[in-house]
């Protein structure tokens, strides 16, 4: 389950219906952990679930089983299969097929909402900021597990077959969405953005020296589906938590496509859900708008943060500068504002336009400066298009360099018993006077 769930109910009748439609469950084991904890992290309750696991089958690792997750638990799903599923653990390849329902893999914008002083009188207390903080959009965990996941051995050549299905409808509510913006949001569930939901993704990197996309990895091929007629939560609309016990996979749609994914057993049985997932987001891009996400992080040349920037994203339309018109939402992550997250729609991109990133960077110093200053990287109409892919998010990994100015370390000669010079802060000479010895 997600942040903040503290009772079994949010899977409804989930489970029954497993047992209704083939599977032949003795008994459905659900996850409850907490997250409420502030000082409890994701890493904690991924080593717990190995703990919980390992007990449940009796240490016996051989016997097959899948995984759904919902909301958060895509992210301890994905850290402990990382850090945990390895070795003795995965040696028959035990997890087969794993369901990521509405998973926030690169981050939620409602995450820093959490943290505040409402969230706190809401939830009676703490909220879970360190789970909060990997929730954020942006954060440094989101780039750290997503990293782990481009290398095919923490997942792939475990046997592990996922699959992505989050919901793409806002519910119409003129006076809730003015106040909470960030709840009533195109291009999302009211809690994960689509891009967000989709393990698919692009990684890039972006260095002063060569001003040049360099591509660093990229995970394709997982079955999508963007669901015109799920939120991520709620008894009506709930991707999961609307399957009650009048569903029937006729009649509900997540629970249909739930069905067919963990119901895979070959290579054909992935091609087949991956096409039928794919057809059911061009159902929704008939009627709804795409968008696509781009997360950014900035460090020098030693792999040091750069927190204070300019960012801009323009076009250069007629021969003039433009801002771009695609940019419907930014963030810049509370807790590392080294990173910095763009949301696109799509609708609005002109893809015969010449792009340019612009980011100019503040050293707060005289005596060292970023370089190049500004910095700006000029993307074609075609290279607009490989990194900015419709619901999926793109990492762009930028490294500026961090140059000292000649004054910050001097050689001079102190053998002159005639000349003592000083220097202000920002190296420059404010007096030259005699060496006087006692």
């Amino acid at each position: 389950h997600g942040w903040s769930v503290q009772e079994t109910t949010t899977y409804q009748a989930f489970h029954t219906k497993l047992a209704e439609n083939g599977f032949d469950l003795h008994e459905v084991y659900l996850g409850r952990y907490v997250s409420l904890e502030d000082d409890i992290e994701i890493r904690d309750i991924a080593k717990a679930l190995h703990r919980a696991l390992h007990k449940k089958l009796n240490g016996d690792w051989g016997q097959p089983f899948h995984m759904v997750t919902h909301s958060t638990g895509a992210l301890i799903a994905k850290q402990w299969i990382v850090h945990h599923y390895k070795g003795r653990f995965a040696r028959e390849k035990s997890l087969k097929n794993l369901v990521f329902l509405a998973g926030p893999h690169f981050g939620s914008r409602l995450a820093h909402h959490g943290r505040s002083m409402m969230a706190q009188a809401r939830y009676r207390g703490e909220t879970g900021k360190k789970v909060l903080n990997a929730l954020e959009l942006g954060s440094a965990f989101s780039w750290q597990i997503n990293e782990a996941w481009l290398d095919p051995a923490n997942w792939k050549k475990k046997g592990i077959r996922p699959f992505n299905l989050i919901g793409d409808k806002v519910r119409n509510d003129r006076f809730k969405s003015r106040i909470f913006p960030a709840g009533y949001e195109q291009g999302s569930d009211m809690v994960v953005r689509v891009p967000a939901g989709n393990s698919n993704f692009k990684l890039f990197s972006l260095s002063a020296g060569k001003k040049k996309l360099n591509p660093v990895g990229s995970i394709e091929g997982v079955p999508f589906a963007a669901l015109k007629d799920f939120t991520h939560s709620g008894d009506d609309l709930g991707i999961m938590n609307s399957i009650t016990s009048n569903s029937t996979p006729h009649t509900h749609l997540g629970l249909k496509l739930i069905l067919q994914c963990l119901r895979v057993r070959t290579k054909g049985d992935y091609q087949s859900a991956y096409g039928a997932l794919a057809g059911e987001t061009r159902r929704t891009r008939r009627v709804r708008p795409g968008f696509a996400q781009l997360d950014f992080r900035f460090r020098d040349d030693q792999g040091a943060p750069i927190d204070d920037y300019v960012f801009k994203l323009g076009a250069i339309k007629n021969g003039r500068e433009v801002p771009s018109r695609t940019v419907a939402h930014i963030h810049k992550n509370k807790n590392d504002p080294g990173h910095f997250t763009v949301f696109i729609n799509l609708k609005k991109l002109e893809p015969k336009l010449v792009y340019f990133i612009e980011f100019d960077a503040d050293s707060g110093s005289d005596l060292f400066q970023y370089k190049p200053d500004p910095f700006r990287a000029t993307v074609s109409p075609h290279g607009i298009t490989e990194i900015i892919t419709e619901d999926q998010t793109t990492q762009l990994d930028v490294t500026l360099s961090r140059e000292p100015s000649e004054n910050l370390f001097v050689f001079h000669h102190g053998d002159d018993p005639n000349l003592h010079v000083r220097w202000n802060r920002a190296g420059k000479v404010t007096s030259r006077k005699p060496l006087k010895y006692k």
